[in-house]
């Protein structure tokens, strides 16, 4: 399989990301990461919202899995 750019910008490497070109093999480097959402909704007529607090149920036994997998 062959994939060809005519030009790449890249804006920004964080975390563990990495950019490589050629055959790679990273050593050494793991990631993990967790994101919780919440979706709700306010409904009816006149509604004003003053210096609200939100909660996130979790029901996780941990905040962060590590990972099992290397490179």
């Amino acid at each position: 399989m062959r994939i060809q750019f005519q030009s790449i910008h890249i804006g920004g490497i964080a975390e563990t990301s990495s950019v490589n070109r050629g055959t790679n093999r990273i050593i050494g480097k793991r990631h993990s990461e967790k994101l919780n959402q919440g979706l709700g909704e306010i409904s009816g007529e006149h509604n004003i919202i003053l210096g609200g607090k939100h909660t996130v149920q979790d029901g996780d036994t941990f905040d962060v899995k590590p990972s099992t997998r290397e490179s």
